[in-house]
């Protein structure tokens, strides 16, 4: 069963920011999130992943984390996610105070999440085979970084009802 989430996702700047490190990868021919085709693939950052998520969760996260938004994400650098011989890239991602405060609060009201310890992260590319890296970061490396994306919607996905949608907006 695919994972229910529920997401930040960013301003237009922000997102392109993130998209343009992702087409970087996939032009050298590396592992890359351009590759994924889903209709649900857009930089973002997943406050909680759970096998479902009770949709009368959904508005008291929209009421939590309305007020945030729009919420500025500074990027501290990039972090190896995973065991193996493949790993994923990502941008460790450290949101404010007050938005901390609630993914906790969030966490604790959805049972079986799938990390039990949150990292925000926004993922640069998945499956990245180990011997890859360096060729990786070189690209990454020479590849303009955002220091601060900037979160102006939730996005609720629900796969089990084919279900994708912003339940808040900033200034909504």
């Amino acid at each position: 069963m695919p994972d229910h989430a529920l997401e930040l996702s960013f301003d237009e700047a922000s997102a392109q920011a993130v998209t343009m490190q992702w087409e970087a990868l996939q032009t050298a021919g590396l592992a890359s999130q351009a590759d994924h085709r889903s209709m649900t693939n857009a930089p973002h950052l997943t406050l909680v992943a759970a096998v479902g998520i009770d949709p009368e969760v959904v508005p008291v996260t929209v009421a939590m984390v309305q007020p945030l938004l729009p919420a500025a994400i500074h990027l501290s650098g990039l972090v190896l996610l995973g065991t193996g011989p493949r790993v994923s890239i990502a941008h460790l991602a450290e949101p404010g105070a007050a938005l901390a405060a609630v993914v906790a609060e969030l966490r604790a009201r959805v049972p079986n999440v799938r990390h039990v310890t949150w990292t925000p992260h926004v993922t640069l590319a998945r499956r990245v085979p180990r011997r890859l890296l360096p060729a990786a970061l070189e690209v990454l490396g020479g590849t303009p970084s955002p220091r601060v994306l900037v979160a102006d919607r939730l996005r609720w996905w629900d796969p089990d009802a084919d279900l994708i949608m912003d339940v808040a907006r900033a200034g909504g």
